[in-house]
C-alpha cells in the first residue's frame, strides 16, 4: 500500500533472511533469523506499523556494529533485496 507506512507485512515481503552471515554460515536457520528479525520491529506502539522512529532507531542501534558506511549500505540492500 502505497499511503507514506511501513507494516509488518511489508518489512516481511520485503526481508530475506539468506543475506544474513548466520544463515549463509549454517549457525542459524532462515526462519530463527526471519522471526528474530521481525521482533525487532514495532516496538514503540503494537498497531502493525513501523512509525519512522522505530525505523531509524533500529537502522541507528545496527549501523554501529558494522565496520563501513559500504559495508552497511551492502548489508541493507542483501537484506531488503534492493539493487
Amino acid at each position: 500500500m502505497k499511503d507514506g507506512c511501513v507494516r509488518l507485512d511489508d518489512i516481511a515481503k520485503a526481508f530475506d533472511p539468506n543475506a544474513n552471515p548466520d544463515v549463509a554460515q549454517g549457525a542459524k536457520s532462515d526462519q530463527d533469523v526471519f522471526m528474530e528479525f521481525m521482533n525487532l520491529w514495532d516496538t514503540q506502539v503494537k498497531d502493525g506499523i513501523v512509525s519512522l522512529e522505530e525505523f531509524c532507531a533500529y537502522h541507528e542501534d545496527i549501523s554501529a556494529l558494522v565496520d563501513s558506511d559500504e559495508s552497511f549500505e551492502v548489508y541493507v540492500k542483501a537484506a531488503f533485496r534492493v539493487e
